[in-house]
């Protein structure tokens, strides 16, 4: 049993047990957790596509490099799930957008940078231990934390040509910027977002 493979589900447990223990301040309630997406990041900034793209400002340094193969050099905005090296993509206008910044993070955290959401904050969350130089008795270290109120909503969408489709967490900002995240228990994570909020 020991080397039975987490699923979805497990995974999903024990990220938000951890943030209830170790992130949330008192009082504070999370909305939604997201587990650690191995990947890569698309950016269609301004309509022009990076991928995979790299952090354009200054993110923590993890520990560790990327053990991924390079997504395939013509993948369309609308079929990136089809390519399993690609976990994020971010749509923004300009690069102090909402998902701009949050893309930087996703690419410089090597799949270790976590989106997260309380009732009073979004924030990006990397474990301590990832993280070059940190006191690992400290589980999380938290960045780019903003007002919760920057999220107009939080859904799941189903995309790519592939059957069957993947299943996506879309994030929404205030300013109209986005990001997705592949994850499998999307439309349980939007419902239970909604019904949190």
């Amino acid at each position: 049993m020991e080397n039975t493979p987490l699923t979805a589900k497990t995974v999903d447990e024990i990220v938000e047990r951890e943030l209830h223990q170790f992130w949330l301040a008192p009082g504070e309630r999370l909305i939604i957790g997201c587990p650690p997406a191995h990947g890569y990041v698309g950016l269609l900034l301004d309509g022009k596509l990076t991928l995979p793209y790299e952090a354009a400002r200054e993110t923590p340094a993890v520990t560790g490099k990327s053990r991924w193969p390079l997504p395939a050099p013509d993948v369309l905005e609308g079929d990136w799930t089809d390519d399993p090296t690609i976990a994020y993509w971010a749509v923004a206008r300009t690069a102090d957008q909402t998902a701009a910044r949050i893309a930087d993070h996703l690419a410089g955290g090597r799949g270790e940078a976590r989106l997260t959401l309380s009732d009073r904050r979004l924030a990006v969350v990397y474990p301590a231990k990832m993280l070059e130089g940190e006191d690992p008795a400290q589980p999380f270290r938290t960045f780019d934390e903003m007002p919760s109120g920057i999220v107009r909503s939080v859904s799941a969408q189903y995309l790519g040509r592939s059957f069957p489709a993947r299943p996506v967490l879309r994030f929404v900002f205030a300013d109209g910027s986005m990001v997705f995240q592949r994850d499998m228990l999307a439309v349980t994570k939007a419902a239970r977002a909604e019904s949190r909020r």
